[in-house]
């Protein structure tokens, strides 16, 4: 979500401590819940003050993150699955929206949990190679140069340290903007009681480690971009193969596809419904802070086109200087390149849309091609966490596009609902 006035947007950072060794609803709320309404009340606060929306990047350590070619998905997609829910549940209780004019755009970053074998003590000394996520040690998070102005962590002694840590290793030559960084601790309202699970779905060995792709594909409308888009644009970064060693020849490359506008033209709302144009942008925005942490974004090239292979599909085409070119394309089908792209392999999708993904390797079965490998990503939803009714029917109200057009419509005074509702392609 981008500000619509013009004016710098604040950019906050969250550094969290490890999370539980079991990782459901519960216990991640009894870690981070006291802290995380805090640091989100207070973004809602310079979010309405300051009439454009609060960044909020939190840094979680992931114990199974890689940068080997395989990917422990299970355990990655569920800790960032409850993360976010826990950020959604969240602003439904403290009615931070679109509505109130006082959101916040949260961004979960991974962060590698540090090895033992290593130093991590010493600023500066970050290989010289790219600042890329997804998979980033704290060391590099600390040395990059995306300019935070206000730092928040837990006060208490694993807080305390962590933040201290991340303070020395900051880069030296980033010392004038660090003098400019404003310092804050917030103390946890109780010590966390984490619950054990017998679901051994949730456990950290949950899963066995899956292989990543060089050419991954996503689809969707995209439309106001919320924490659902935000967790399938994560996985799809993350399924992907991480950074090419220097000297490599190896590529890799993200599809997004993206609905075109004539397909949206009955969607409930549809005055609010965002154009292709600020749609792409903000997937674009998205992946882009995900994946590569400095300021501006290292891209070689941008290529904005408005006639796609002779097709009036419009494209957007990033390549970083990292190997990996992500391209943004109009689509007007539930297929878009997957079954005209033989080179895609991988396919994230949500769970709720498994049958669109059987149905795209069924039309490559019929070319002959490969099937894609299928990584669904589970529904948000707060069953897990005993919400009432009321509580739940609020949560999915904030990660359904339809309902935050409505609550815009709402805020505006306008409600031409049009006819349909948002039913995402693969």
């Amino acid at each position: 979500m981008s500000s619509q006035t013009g004016l710098l947007q604040p950019l906050w950072l969250l550094l969290l401590p490890a999370p539980p060794l079991d990782i459901t609803l519960s216990n991640v709320k009894d870690v981070y819940a006291s802290t995380i309404s805090q640091v989100l009340q207070k973004a809602a606060e310079i979010s309405a003050s300051s009439s454009t929306v609060t960044i909020l990047d939190v840094a979680l350590p992931c114990p199974k993150i890689s940068t080997s070619k395989t990917h422990h998905y299970a355990y990655t997609q569920n800790l960032l699955r409850q993360m976010y829910s826990l950020v959604c549940l969240q602003c439904t209780e403290h009615s931070i929206d679109v509505r109130y004019c006082n959101d916040v755009d949260v961004r979960v970053l991974l962060v590698q949990s540090p090895d033992p074998a290593r130093s991590e003590t010493s600023p500066g000394s970050v290989e010289n190679s790219p600042f890329v996520g997804p998979m980033v040690t704290l060391q590099r998070l600390a040395s990059c140069a995306r300019p935070w102005q206000r730092l928040c962590a837990m006060d208490n002694d694993g807080g305390e340290v962590l933040l201290q840590t991340f303070l020395r290793l900051r880069n030296p030559s980033l010392e004038d903007a660090r003098d400019k960084v404003v310092i804050e601790r917030f103390i946890p309202e109780r010590s966390p009681h984490v619950r054990s699970s017998n679901r051994t779905r949730n456990g950290i060995d949950n899963g066995k480690p899956r292989a990543c792709h060089d050419s991954v594909a996503v689809g969707g409308t995209f439309d106001h971009l919320h924490i659902g888009h935000k967790l399938l644009l994560s996985m799809t970064a993350l399924v992907t193969s991480p950074v090419i060693p220097t000297g490599s020849t190896q590529r890799r490359s993200i599809t997004v596809g993206i609905t075109g506008d004539r397909l949206l033209e009955n969607k409930k709302y549809r005055e609010h419904l965002q154009d292709w144009r600020q749609r792409q942008s903000a997937v674009q925005a998205f992946l882009s802070a995900f994946l590569v942490l400095d300021a501006p974004p290292q891209r070689i090239s941008t290529d904005n086109s408005d006639d796609r292979k002779g097709t009036q599909e419009r494209a957007v085409k990033d390549s970083w200087s990292s190997g990996l070119t992500i391209e943004y394309v109009e689509i007007f089908d539930a297929f878009g390149p997957t079954i005209t792209d033989e080179s895609i392999t991988a396919l994230v999708l949500s769970r709720e849309t498994r049958a669109g993904g059987e149905t795209v390797n069924e039309k490559r079965a019929e070319k002959g091609w490969p099937a894609l490998d299928i990584f669904e990503v589970d529904v948000l939803d707060a069953s897990e966490d005993d919400a009432s009714s009321e509580e739940a029917h609020d949560f999915q109200n904030k990660i359904s596009s339809t309902q935050i057009r409505r609550r815009l419509g709402d805020r505006s005074g306008t409600a031409d609902q049009g006819q349909s509702s948002d039913v995402d392609v693969v």
